[in-house]
């Protein structure tokens, strides 16, 4: 098994780094960690994560928050060394993102868009970081997964997977899980990168698990959505999506429902419990994005170019919006507004309501990375190799 070396550019080099060479044997065989292990004694491995701090917001993915008015007047915008497929996390005042062609993971001021620091990898960073402590957690396309100190960058420790790592981590208890293109969804400890289980699919994994009520949710390559036990890794049930397709997107879990995606086109509502079916609502082209799931409504986006509004009890259609490009990028609920982005390169904000525009910015460039709005602010990247950031 290749070892990989992690390796850091940084503003701050004051860290006590010590190596040490671990082998583990999971899933499709053995897997290498090189442990990068720092003598800090601020870390807090069991703090809870904020609001905004992962992927779609939190644990379930709902990728819905409340807070002050967002007006849509640009705060600032940070040009980073190539485009961006990664979506934004915020924690502790600052603002974390990858991106491809430099192959590294930031760490930025949210106020200011100002880079504090700079993590470089061997690979592209698509994935959404996570912020769990004083501890930023990212998959990268040279298939590690890396583990990093909130405030300086300096590595803590890397886990090396059998294939690239683009679905997005989440963190329950002391473990963080995250999917690979091996087919395995890990389960590590995050103190110290030690496997607590793998459960192998039947093809690759780009869909981010999703915790709800000690269970992972997460989609396959394999056409299959899977609930496991996230304590030991055991299946509860698997639903397959129509025969020949993939799911790519990412499962939201709210009130006992899963809400996910499929490349069939098919929005799917599961009981979370079971994982029968309770509704389904059909588009007209592929849905590799993520649902956000509001009070009464799920909005969706699709490769189509169109974001649907439906309701959230029986899937009927509210309102359509389009055309915005293919849309990879996934929409997000604030308040009484929907932000939404597509390959056309424009970051809209539409009116939960029935779906009228209230604002929109053009980038020129195409958006995949996902919107988050947080606290009174909008983060989002795009294809141009800007980070912006609105309020």
């Amino acid at each position: 098994m290749h070892r990989f070396v992690t390796k850091a550019c940084s503003r701050h080099h004051d860290a006590n780094l010590k190596a040490r060479l671990l082998c583990r044997t999971g899933g499709y065989g053995r897997v290498v960690f090189l442990l990068l292990v720092i003598s800090c004694t601020t870390l807090s491995c069991q703090k809870e994560s904020e609001e905004g701090a992962m992927w779609r917001g939190g644990p379930a993915h709902k990728g819905s928050a409340t807070g002050p008015k967002i007006r849509g007047e640009l705060l600032w915008k940070t040009q980073l060394d190539g485009w961006i497929a990664s979506s934004p996390s915020v924690s502790g005042g600052m603002v974390f993102i990858g991106e491809s062609l430099g192959k590294s993971l930031y760490g930025l001021d949210a106020k200011t868009g100002e880079k504090i620091w700079t993590y470089e990898t061997k690979g592209a960073v698509a994935g959404t970081p996570l912020v769990t402590g004083n501890r930023v957690l990212v998959g990268s396309q040279d298939k590690g997964f890396y583990c990093v100190d909130m405030r300086t960058g300096e590595p803590i420790w890397g886990v090396e997977s059998g294939g690239v790592v683009n679905s997005s981590a989440v963190s329950w208890k002391e473990f963080v899980y995250f999917g690979s293109w091996d087919g395995n969804l890990y389960a590590v400890t995050l103190k110290d990168a030690k496997t607590a289980w793998t459960f192998t699919t039947g093809a690759r994994i780009t869909s981010s698990p999703a915790i709800w009520q000690g269970r992972v949710f997460f989609g396959s390559w394999d056409g299959n959505l899977y609930c496991l036990d996230a304590s030991s890794g055991k299946e509860v049930w698997r639903f397959p999506v129509t025969e020949g397709e993939k799911i790519g997107s990412s499962p939201a879990v709210d009130e006992g429902k899963v809400f996910f995606g499929a490349t069939d086109g098919i929005l799917y509502c599961l009981e979370a419990d079971t994982g029968k079916q309770i509704w389904s609502f059909k588009t007209n082209k592929g849905v590799d994005a993520s649902p956000a799931v509001g009070r009464q409504e799920v909005v969706i986006g699709s490769v189509d170019q169109s974001v649907y509004c439906l309701e959230k009890a029986s899937g009927t259609l509210k309102w359509k919006y389009g055309p915005l490009g293919p849309m990879i990028s996934s929409p997000f609920i604030y308040n009484d507004v929907v932000y939404a982005a597509g390959e056309r390169g424009i970051i809209v904000a539409l009116r939960l309501k029935d779906g009228t525009k209230a604002w929109e910015y053009e980038t020129n460039h195409p958006i995949k990375s996902s919107p988050l709005a947080v606290r009174g602010r909008l983060f989002v990247g795009s294809y141009d190799g800007y980070l912006y950031a609105f309020k």
